[in-house]
């Protein structure tokens, strides 16, 4: 065993390390001389510099120090969050979050923002990116909601692996699927909390969209959390007989930031003293992890010592070590390292702030038109116009805003400290600044008080500071007399993770009160719209009652303003389509769609949901016919899992639009419980006023499969035998599946059993009882 091999192992240097000259590479040159650490990390979006120019110098001064100080000469590799576009760099294109690409539904479309972003990561000297998140949405509560692309597995599975295709298309960076597995259900929506879950509920909807991406991806990050007690960076079932012995993962399987000490700090899974640091780091090195994320709790140099330290005194053996520094070596050898571990210092210029079509169109996309009263949308564009609401003024303090979210120049959305007003911004068009632009003398904008939470606070859950002063309230009440159209913002404040966690679904109080003095001095005429700005649900019918529109707008990145001033004067019909349940109330939480029914009291008609699933309007009206399925049988699904269907999509409106066709089946019975629904195809189409189009949807049976047997849920997954209803719109059809058949697995994940012959044998008769 040597050093060399061992420092392969490590992932060091927290965010807030700088290096612009050599002058700074000299005072962390140990790192790889002396402790050969073999990765650095720039996590949360935040790095030495924000001036693409600049970072290029600094790593390649740094890549320099290490090629030429080290006994190996092997070239460190670069890992970043570059999540919505490479946010590390003043002027850079913020691209929608991630939920926002959900509710697009084109994956065409967030591919190309990808492939942007990767090339972008590779020219400033990056070869890592640790997305796309594969985290199945369940509880709006968590602070991490807007990462998630949706909650139904087939959605999130496909956006998932289509992003890290993107990212890794140049060759020369690579993906990182994460949180393998369960993190985006964590107990009662707590970051980093433990998952109550099921081994079937694993299986049938945690697994499968990992599973997705994982075609397309070199490495893959841990969940943070405990699954069923365990925590996940201790669990060699998850890591090793699910992810590398089932699904034949041979990459890189790397720590979230500093997780080895949370197993102590958070877990509580082992003591605070040397001797549990130790069992923490030996429990992650025997369930199959290859690099600790180290960070402001872990140095480099305590992991790199304890490994050393446990393979000398034999509790590790050396060939474990070795596989992992041959993954972490064929990492680098393939995303071209080892031929040329310097970046082109001029190559980041003319990427920086591009892919402005991509971005524009993706922010359309994703915009959900929730409610529409009387068809108070589109705007004329000859109304005088008031805005009103926190966090769109560009002259604000809060030089991120409300549009961006978290992973944005920064891990919380903000710098680290109190905001300034003449900071780095990433490329963005506000909502003001468009209105501004359009309506000229017709527009009064009265901003109302936003401060977004400085870094490492909490802020009574609201992700954000908001008020609403007797001053503004004076300025919209005379505003609100002139005016022909209102336009409130609403929401919340940029935010991450555990920062992020909350407890309510209302929106602040401060925005309440906005609401309601423009319902009380607005005149009855005069509509009211309101614009959702957040990263989950938020707003309940206490506020929504008083609005005549509802724009769900999420957190759509640089193009906010182009994008929602398109939409609210009728040059953008909205076709986005909501990616989760909004549950009517946080009472209801975690409510997601394709439940096993019955889902408590089903539908939004008992009140639990406020918009369902897929629940988005639109300018004008649609109508489904002639849908058909390319065949009605299908006998063996696993020689045939995929079918299509047709379906004519008329324009019955006066308006050109883009309209979602999603493919739900919506009945089946077998030999257990089935989804309430279930997403099974999905595509987008633009149809011409009047007109209409044939739109042919590919259907993936493996939505389809279950895990046949009694509670564990223990057995093959299958397609079993029957008549699957499926839907589009209110137009049925009848597919009826011949043979029992498996399509993803053809043998069932091995389940653990304890140590000893006997113990085994005795959980084998007991889960025999269950079969």
């Amino acid at each position: 065993m040597t050093q060399v091999a061992l420092g392969e192992d490590g992932e060091g240097l927290g965010p807030n390390e700088e290096f612009t000259t050599h002058d700074d590479v000299d005072t962390i040159g140990d790192l790889f001389s002396e402790h050969y650490v073999g990765s650095i990390l720039h996590g949360g979006s935040s790095g030495p510099t924000q001036d693409g120019t600049e970072f290029v110098s600094g790593l390649n001064d740094l890549q320099e120090y290490n090629v030429e100080n080290t006994d190996h000469g092997v070239p460190f590799i670069w890992g970043g969050d570059a999540l919505h576009g490479n946010c590390f760099l003043d002027g850079c294109t913020s691209f929608p979050q991630r939920l926002n690409m959900g509710a697009t539904r084109d994956l065409e479309r967030v591919e190309a923002a990808a492939m942007h972003t990767g090339e972008s990561v590779a020219a400033m000297g990056g070869h890592w990116n640790f997305g796309p998140t594969a985290d199945l949405l369940r509880d709006m509560r968590w602070g991490r909601f807007f990462e998630g692309h949706s909650e139904d597995a087939m959605l999130l599975g496909e956006m998932a692996r289509v992003r890290a295709r993107g990212f890794e298309c140049h060759d020369q960076v690579a993906a990182t699927v994460k949180h393998f597995s369960g993190y985006g259900t964590p107990n009662i929506g707590n970051d980093r909390a433990h998952v109550r879950t099921s081994l079937r509920d694993l299986r049938t909807r945690q697994f499968p969209p990992q599973e997705r991406a994982l075609e397309e991806a070199k490495t893959v990050m841990v969940n943070s959390g405990a699954v069923n007690g365990k925590p996940a960076h201790a669990s060699e079932w998850l890591l090793t007989t699910v992810l590398r012995e089932h699904y034949e993962f041979d990459g890189v399987i790397l720590t979230d930031w500093d997780d080895f000490d949370r197993k102590i700090s958070n877990h509580e899974y082992v003591p605070d003293t040397e001797d549990g640091w130790r069992r923490a780091v030996k429990g992650g090195l025997d369930a199959g992890i290859d690099m600790c994320m180290c960070g402001a709790e872990t140095p480099p140099t305590r992991f790199i010592e304890t490994t050393i330290e446990l393979v000398e005194d034999g509790e590790i053996d050396e060939q474990r070590i070795d596989e992992s520094v041959r993954r972490i070596l064929e990492l680098k050898r393939d995303v071209g390292l080892l031929e040329e571990p310097y970046a082109d210092e001029t190559a980041i210029e003319g990427l920086v702030g591009g892919a402005q079509d991509v971005s524009e169109q993706l922010a359309k996309e994703s915009l959900v038109l929730l409610e529409n009263d009387d068809g108070t949308l589109p705007l004329e564009g000859s109304e005088e116009v008031l805005l009103t609401g926190p966090g769109v003024d560009n002259g604000t303090e809060n030089r991120f805003l409300m549009q961006h979210g978290g992973w944005t120049l920064g891990w919380q959305g903000v710098e680290e400290g109190e905001p300034t007003e003449d900071g780095p911004r990433p490329r963005q068009s506000t909502i003001a600044g468009e209105l501004s632009d359009r309506l000229g003398n017709r527009f009064t904008h009265v901003p109302t008080s936003f401060e977004a939470d400085p870094y490492g606070t909490v802020q009574d859950f609201e992700n954000g500071r908001f008020d609403l002063t007797d001053e503004q309230s004076d300025a919209i009440i005379d505003a609100a007399g002139t005016a022909d159209a209102a336009v409130v913002v609403l929401g919340e404040g940029p935010h991450n993770e555990g920062f992020g966690d909350r407890d309510r679904m209302r929106l602040p109080e401060a925005q309440q009160e906005l609401v309601a003095l423009l319902a009380d001095e607005l005149d009855d005429e005069v509509p009211l719209v309101g614009v959702i700005l957040a990263g989950s649900p938020r707003g309940t019918d206490e506020t929504f009652q008083h609005l005549d529109s509802i724009l769900f707008a999420g957190q759509p990145g640089s193009d906010t303003g182009v994008a929602v001033a398109d939409v609210l004067f009728g040059e953008y019909n909205p076709s986005g389509k909501l990616p989760f349940t909004w549950e009517s109330n946080v009472g209801f939480t975690p409510l997601f769609y394709d439940d096993y029914p019955p889902r408590q009291s089903v539908g939004a008609e008992d009140g639990m949901v406020q918009y369902e699933f897929g629940h988005g309007r639109s300018y004008t009206d649609w109508e489904y016919s002639a849908v058909s399925l390319s065949t009605n049988t299908v006998e063996s699904p696993s020689s045939k899992p995929t079918v299509t269907a047709e379906v004519t999509v008329e324009n019955t409106g006066d308006i050109d639009g883009e309209h979602i066709v999603e493919v739900y089946n919506t009945k089946s019975y077998g030999s257990v419980l089935q989804p309430h629904r279930r997403l099974v195809g999905f595509e987008r189409v633009q149809v011409d006023a009047g007109d209409s189009v044939t739109v042919t949807v590919e259907l993936d049976l493996s939505t389809l499969e279950v895990v046949p047997g009694d509670v564990p849920g223990t057995q093959p997954k299958v397609v079993e035998a029957g008549e699957y209803e499926l839907s589009v719109g209110d137009r049925t059809m009848t597919l009826t599946i011949g043979q029992t058949e498996g399509i993803s697995e053809s043998e069932a994940i091995p389940i653990p059993h304890a140590d000893s012959t006997e113990n085994s044998r005795t959980a084998r008769n007991l889960l025999a009882l269950f079969q």
